[in-house]
């Protein structure tokens, strides 16, 4: 007549169940060095950005993966790494992939070989020409064949003169043919040939673009910048639309951003047989910096041309690809138990991984002085060289930090602190200035998004070339940090050459000094553990893995989330500081018990048929078998089935009930007409044959 059954639901417990990510691109983030086959959404802000953080910056190490061979004084052309010509390649295919065409391009041996020739005669001769004379130093009949079906670049080579020929600037480019080359729809087969700076030679680049093309590609628009979403570093000072078969002669040009009209020259309408016909034009006001997506709506009209469109419209939103513009925002309890609590986060669009970061806060004062004990919390940007760390001119200790140049090339200095200001914060520092140009700047700069992108809080220009002008003691300066209260920043320092002269020189007395760097009245996050999340994760739990340790009541935990998206890290969401509480209900019973219960309510620690939540409502022992004879048995009372049990003491965050069924399919449920903690569950069995009873559980964990 009875059947004794237990169930158990989790109460305040949500399954959060995760779409799989969408690859960004094909072949997909997990394959940064791919080097063709890739597909992006241009119209997509976070496909555009991902492929560019992973396949545009996968080329950019490309100085240290070339390991030529050859020598310029020695007439010997060398080879390149296959890596190195992967770069390049990789670079074509990534403009090819962000206009809509296919980025299929393969290299040709030979005419790698043969390109490699070129750019020896140019090096050699510091000059370059697509007709080189037979009188050119190492001049070879294969060097010239390059030179004449090449794009050629010289004080640039691999990935940087792509770049180069994309942009197409300089008087004698205003048909943009480089670019024409490199997008061309029917292209398939390139080579590059490329030698690097040494002594006083500059860096060459031949790339193959003439021939070997494919019999026919779809006709369609190819336009730079690209149609949809366009990285800012890359936009050039001309813009151009090409068409096969296109005639541009009467075609005008419309740009606008929002009701503003941009004007724009047009600079070439020619048709020359330069791959595809092109229209080439330049927009006469383009910010220098942005801090905010902008699109602009291109229109051209008056094209013409068998089967060709007479007008076409796009547009092509300029952004920044060190911007995420989405955040991870953490919820959850602001109190969570020392056993431990669950988090959700708002999942990131594309994201490849995420780590947690948990720290405690610390509100003691300090000072970064360049000091051997402190130099693990420093990141070096400086050229290596020189020492970032020096005793020549110190504030105090020992050793200040010295910024100064060894080449052409910003140096700079980043502190490894993760800072929140108050409203009263400073920024404070000494500097001291020796000889440095005065069109160089001295600047400390402030990011609040892990350094993807820095806002310049303070600068001075250098102090200049004589004697009688450099600094003769350290400088101390303040600046407020009023804006950026609450806020996570860190900070750095950076000499920039700003567009002028420079000094280029490591002795001690060139440059700037920095010393003893503090933020004042501000809170410091230390102690941090770190723990990566999948790409697929929505939450995390809060315990003693997560936090480095067992959570301890009373204490302030701080909670952040960074996703990467494009195998770049983007930055923290805004911190969420939760404080520990008292364990109390199942979890303070769970952590009491000999050896304490891990798992939770639905788990069964010790593998009797009975789960901890139950164990817990009932008061039985979770870490040693019991028999479930020892729960509440329903008994048969005249023509009432049911049970009447007391809660045990102590025992809270639970709800009791009950169901009874005579098919075990359809389950209906018994009101409890007990009151306090004595729980009467019954069910009057007139005119039925069998009937089955079940507990009913819920435990808050």
């Amino acid at each position: 007549m009875s059947l004794a059954s237990q169930r158990l639901t989790l109460a305040s417990l949500a399954l959060l169940i995760a779409a799989p990510a969408l690859l960004a691109w094909s072949p997909g983030t997990g394959s940064p060095d791919a080097v063709q086959g890739f597909t992006v959404s241009a119209t997509d802000r976070t496909d555009v950005l991902s492929f560019y953080n992973t396949i545009y910056a996968a080329s950019e190490d490309f100085a240290a993966t070339m390991a030529w061979t050859g020598a310029v004084d020695a007439g010997n052309a060398g080879t390149t790494s296959a890596a190195f010509k992967d770069d390049v390649r990789r670079r074509i295919n990534f403009y090819r992939a962000l206009v809509g065409q296919p980025g299929d391009i393969t290299f040709d041996s030979t005419k790698c070989t043969k390109d490699q020739a070129a750019a020896l005669m140019f090096s050699a001769n510091r000059a370059i020409s697509h007709y080189p004379p037979t009188t050119w130093t190492w001049y070879t009949a294969a060097g010239a064949e390059a030179a004449g079906n090449s794009n050629i670049a010289y004080g640039t080579y691999g990935p940087d003169s792509i770049d180069g020929y994309i942009r197409d600037d300089g008087s004698n480019n205003t048909i943009v043919g480089h670019r024409r080359w490199l997008l061309y729809p029917r292209a398939q087969i390139m080579g590059t040939g490329d030698v690097p700076a040494t002594g006083t030679y500059y860096h060459t680049n031949s790339c193959w673009v003439i021939g070997d093309f494919k019999s026919s590609a779809p006709a369609a628009f190819v336009a730079w910048p690209n149609r949809g979403y366009c990285p800012f570093p890359l936009v050039p000072a001309r813009w151009s639309l090409s068409y096969a078969g296109a005639n541009f002669g009467s075609a005008s040009v419309t740009l606008t951003q929002g009701a503003t009209n941009i004007p724009v020259t047009v600079i070439s309408r020619t048709d020359n047989g330069y791959a595809d016909n092109t229209l080439v034009w330049e927009p006469q006001s383009l910010p220098s910096t942005i801090s905010a997506d902008i699109p602009y709506s291109v229109t051209v009209t008056g094209i013409s041309g068998s089967g060709v469109p007479t007008s076409y419209t796009y547009t092509v939103t300029l952004f920044d690809p060190c911007v995420l513009g989405a955040s991870a925002t953490i919820s959850g309890p602001a109190a969570p138990s020392t056993s431990g609590a669950a988090y959700t986060f708002t999942p990131i669009s594309q994201a490849d991984a995420y780590e947690l970061r948990v720290s405690a806060a610390s509100t003691a004062a300090w000072t970064e002085g360049a000091e051997d004990a402190t130099a693990a919390q420093i990141q070096s940007g400086t050229t290596a060289g020189y020492a970032l760390r020096g005793s020549y001119a110190v504030h105090s200790g020992s050793k200040a930090f010295h910024l100064t140049f060894t080449d052409f090339v910003d140096e700079s200095f980043t502190l490894l602190r993760d800072v929140i200001p108050s409203p009263t914060s400073q920024l404070q520092f000494y500097d001291r200035g020796l000889f440095a140009s005065t069109t160089n700047t001295l600047a400390a700069e402030i990011s609040t998004d892990n350094g993807n992108t820095w806002a310049t809080l303070w600068s001075r220009p250098g102090v200049g070339l004589s004697s009688p002008l450099l600094d003769p003691a350290f400088i101390s300066h303040s600046v407020s940090l009023a804006a950026y209260a609450g806020k996570l920043i860190c900070v750095r320092f950076a000499l920039r050459m700003s567009g002028g002269a420079i000094v280029i020189s490591t002795a001690d007395n060139c440059g700037f000094y920095i010393d003893d760097v503090t933020v004042t009245n501000s809170t410091q996050l230390v102690g941090t553990t770190v723990t990566a999340l999948s790409g697929a994760a929505t939450g995390f739990t809060l315990n003693a893995a997560t936090a480095g340790a067992p959570l301890a009541a009373g204490s302030n935990y701080i909670l952040r989330v960074r996703p990467q998206v494009g195998t770049r890290w983007f930055g923290d969401s805004p911190t969420k500081t939760v404080t520990a509480a008292v364990a109390n209900g199942y979890a303070a019973w769970a952590a009491a018990q000999v050896p304490a219960v891990t798992g939770v309510p639905l788990a069964d620690q010790d593998n009797d048929g009975l789960s901890n939540g139950v164990e817990y409502a009932f008061g039985l022992n979770p870490v040693r078998a019991t028999a479930s004879t020892l729960m509440p048995t329903p008994v048969q009372n005249g023509a009432a089935f049911g049970v009447t049990f007391t809660q045990p003491a102590g025992v809270s965050g639970v709800t009791y009930g009950a169901q009874w069924t005579t098919d075990l399919v359809n389950w209906t449920t018994i009101p409890d007409t007990g009151s306090g903690t004595t729980h009467t569950f019954n069910v009057n069995t007139t005119g039925r044959s069998r009937m089955f009873f079940r507990h009913v559980v819920g435990v808050t964990p």
